[in-house]
């Protein structure tokens, strides 16, 4: 599921002839989250702001959504600028995003499209790349690091390989101290590589400071990214860059193949042991011998790093008290009695929901994630849910709730629409965000149509007619704003009501 098995660069070669598009599906509704507006005016949605930065077939804005005020990145491309191949790399990146589901990967939110340009909505990171906050202590590289290493992990057990790693690559979310880092670019990635001859790719692709020696060789797989990682690890340690002769290619190539960096010179030297034998581990020229980015995370180094900031397990004492095992396994248990159509718009605003908005979400995903593979497994929840008084035999259905896509684990997005409701992020403000995207064709309803569309391969007559069923108590055949925002509010009801008679003293005692 890691990408779509369709392209959608032949949509847009439809949008350059002004053509009507068909929307990529992928197998999921959790995939399916993009908002696709082929031919409409963007800023009838947003209001242009700033300019973050500048390409040559492009840029990058900041934009407010007019309806809820919410600030976006705005990323505009020139498609007149560009070559059929370029467009088809753009429209790989997106492929590959909608199936990618981590919370250190970035994802598109929304497409535009108008003659000659294309526009993608994508979450604001607002912190800069690694070069903004550099230099960096140890603590810091090791934080920055783990989060990486954990995305190149998931990315490559998704059969997915980055292929740039680099500091322009890695941004931070926010300007706080701590802000956690999106791996974003993925233009260059290659999904399903292994259909490759061998299992091998021979671009000769990516930037030539983080760039693996077996890449310039012409024969590669995943452990590219690996050597760029250890490349990134180098220069936030060190400062500086572990290889610089590129003005001669056999140069170049004899250094990254002979491992000739220095871990005597600059900051490194002062750093710890383990903080070099980890770079030492994945500047390895023979990727063979090269760690996996499972096998990386392994690494004391990393261990050491995760075993002082992060909890291993979860608890009133661990993370924030509104995030405590008996309130996540209230969460999820409301969750899982809600209908249908609420647990796709719930999905919907976990999707968009901007990143520090979420932040003590994402850390209890992090803590109850305990194998640090992007996603939760039924063990690692049923140990979260027993400490938080669930009975065993409510668990198990809880479990195949949440996991709404059916894979066996709980995805980041899933885990997150679960938990909005009792967290304290502004759920409402986002309800009509959730309705527009589910009102895919601007109808001023939702459609069985929009609902076949959204769920992939879970769609099904029976359920589609159950879903529109759920909110349509005007007996209208589909559901209007109103209806919609009718049956948001009624759980939420519901769990209020519920709460104040528990809190009311007993009139038997």
């Amino acid at each position: 599921e890691a990408a779509s098995s369709c392209t959608m660069g032949q949509c847009i070669n439809g949008m350059r002839n002004e053509q009507r598009s068909v929307v990529t599906q992928t197998k999921s509704a959790r995939g399916n989250m993009l908002r696709q507006r082929l031919g409409a005016n963007i800023e009838e949605y947003y209001e242009i702001l700033g300019t973050i930065g500048r390409g040559s077939i492009g840029n990058v804005c900041r934009c407010r959504h007019r309806e809820t005020g919410r600030i976006y990145a705005l990323k505009t491309i020139k498609t007149s600028r560009m070559s059929k191949e370029m467009v088809d790399e753009l429209m790989n990146e997106i492929d590959i995003l909608m199936g990618l589901d981590h919370p250190n990967i970035v994802r598109p939110l929304e497409l535009f499209s108008r003659r000659r340009e294309i526009f993608f909505i994508m979450p604001l990171c607002s912190g800069g790349d690694l070069y903004k906050r550099a230099p960096y202590s140890e603590n810091d590289a090791a934080r920055i690091v783990c989060m990486m290493v954990d995305a190149i992990d998931y990315m490559h057990q998704h059969n997915v390989v980055h292929r740039d790693i680099k500091f322009e690559n890695v941004l931070f979310v926010s300007k706080a101290y701590e802000s956690e880092v999106m791996v974003i670019d993925f233009g260059l990635a290659k999904a399903n590589y292994m259909v490759k001859k061998e299992g091998k790719l021979d671009e000769f692709v990516g930037t030539l400071y983080s760039m693996a020696p077996e890449v310039i060789r012409g024969a590669y797989d995943e452990k590219c990214d690996i050597w760029s990682l250890g490349v990134v690890t180098y220069m936030l340690l060190a400062g500086a860059m572990p290889f610089t002769r590129f003005d001669d290619e056999r140069k170049f190539l004899r250094d990254l193949e002979g491992q000739r960096y220095d871990l005597n010179r600059r900051a490194i030297a002062k750093r710890s042991e383990d903080a070099k034998n980890f770079v030492r581990s994945l500047l390895i020229a023979n990727p063979a011998k090269r760690p996996s980015a499972a096998r990386a995370k392994k690494h004391p180094w990393i261990i050491g790093r995760r075993r002082s900031a992060t909890p291993t397990g979860i608890g009133k004492d661990k993370l924030r008290e509104s995030y405590s095992e008996d309130h996540i396994a209230e969460n999820l248990a409301n969750y899982a009695a809600s209908s249908n159509l609420r647990k796709i718009a719930l999905m919907v605003v976990a999707h968009r929901a901007d990143t520090e908005s979420i932040r003590d979400l994402r850390e209890a995903f992090r803590a109850i994630d305990t194998a640090g593979e992007g996603s939760i497994t039924f063990e690692e929840l049923r140990v979260v849910l027993e400490r938080g008084g669930m009975a065993q035999d409510r668990i198990k259905a809880t479990f195949d709730a949440v996991d709404h896509d059916g894979t066996g684990k709980i995805s980041y997005t899933e885990f997150v629409a679960a938990c909005l409701e009792g967290s304290s992020f502004a759920l409402e403000d986002m309800l009509a965000e959730a309705f527009d995207r589910l009102d895919a064709d601007d109808s001023g309803f939702i459609s069985k149509e929009n609902l076949r569309d959204i769920l992939g391969n879970q769609f099904s007559p029976r359920l589609v007619d159950e879903m529109i069923a759920e909110g349509d108590f005007k007996k209208t055949g589909h559901v209007d704003f109103e209806e919609f925002m009718r049956l948001m509010h009624q759980n939420r009801d519901r769990i209020k009501s519920e709460a104040d008679v528990a809190s009311k003293p007993n009139s038997t005692d």
